[in-house]
């Protein structure tokens, strides 16, 4: 007979309880995520006046929360002042920062039913050390008063890169990553080449991958200069790899670099530093690193500088 373990019942009395929550406090949709669990294990769709009531028709809206739920009393073991903290690998972290939608944490109480629950963004997530960690405050239960707080970051979501009325729609927001990682390769490429005058129009592969370098150890000092040794922790790739990223003599996979500059980001936010726009793009910095990849690319940007439509484009 297979053995049935209590941590795989509490894990699913988890799952059951918040579909069940959701369906009778929020009136939303819950859908499971039972495919795989690389750190999402539901999507929850917003429903506007949804309820259980005979008759009831809610309007579905299509804005969308990623969700992480975790269950059973060793989720609870570390109290803080009003809530616990939950405590969070790096690699979880950079995949809920790359997710395409907003990311919620919720923590199952087995003995009491209760759900708990906290968005995961910059202002709640903090460094514990080689990882991270999220205060999940005891008022923010899973009930029907929470459902505009939780929305929130659902609705902002879709309002602000989704909605065809909004000029800053997705397909502009990457033409305009385009064109600040153009320009950014572009005079960085400038000013590492000052001393020989050629500038950009003579800039070859190298150039490129010095140019990729040089705006990530800009960031790296805006962050404060962490070592390499310490992003090597936080990341898990091997530092003399990240060395060699700093000072161009190798360039990251796309991965790997969102790795570092999400690293880099937190950071700096963790020590107060405010983290300049650009420098969080991270569609800017996937064209960077491509631009410095590939010889073809390469050629269009040169092109665009000595036209001059890189900033202007």
């Amino acid at each position: 007979m297979p053995n049935v373990h209590s941590t795989h019942l509490v894990d699913r009395a988890g799952v059951s309880r918040a579909a069940y929550l959701v369906s009778t406090q929020l009136g939303w949709l819950f859908r499971e995520q039972e495919t795989s669990d690389i750190g999402v294990d539901a999507h929850l769709e917003v429903v506007d006046n949804g309820s259980l009531t005979p008759g009831n028709v809610g309007l579905g809206t299509g804005r969308l929360l990623a969700v992480q739920l975790k269950s059973g009393a060793s989720q609870f073991t570390s109290p803080g002042e009003g809530g616990w903290w939950y405590y969070c690998d790096t690699r979880h972290v950079v995949y809920w920062h790359k997710h395409s939608l907003p990311v919620v944490i919720m923590l199952f109480d087995p003995v009491t039913e209760q759900i708990f629950w906290q968005h995961v963004n910059g202002e709640t997530l903090e460094l514990a050390g080689q990882n991270y960690k999220i205060f999940v405050p005891e008022a923010q239960q899973l009930n029907e008063s929470c459902a505009e707080a939780l929305s929130e970051p659902a609705r902002r979501h879709i309002e602000a890169s989704n909605s065809p009325m909004n000029p800053d729609r997705p397909e502009e927001a990457r033409r305009k990553s385009i064109r600040l990682a153009d320009y950014e390769l572009a005079g960085s490429i400038d000013l590492l080449s000052a001393s020989t005058g050629e500038g950009i129009a003579g800039a070859r592969s190298r150039d490129f991958r010095a140019a990729f370098a040089n705006r990530l150890r800009s960031l790296r000092r805006l962050a404060g200069s962490p070592s390499a040794e310490f992003l090597s922790a936080r990341t898990g790739y091997e530092e003399d790899k990240i060395a060699a990223y700093l000072a161009g003599s190798a360039l990251p996979g796309r991965g790997r670099m969102v790795a570092i500059v999400t690293t880099l980001i937190e950071y700096a936010r963790s020590r107060g530093v405010e983290v300049p726009d650009h420098f969080q793009d991270l569609q800017a910095w996937g064209r960077m690193q491509r631009v410095a990849r590939k010889p073809g690319m390469q050629k269009i940007v040169k092109n665009k500088a000595s036209a001059g439509s890189i900033k202007n484009s």
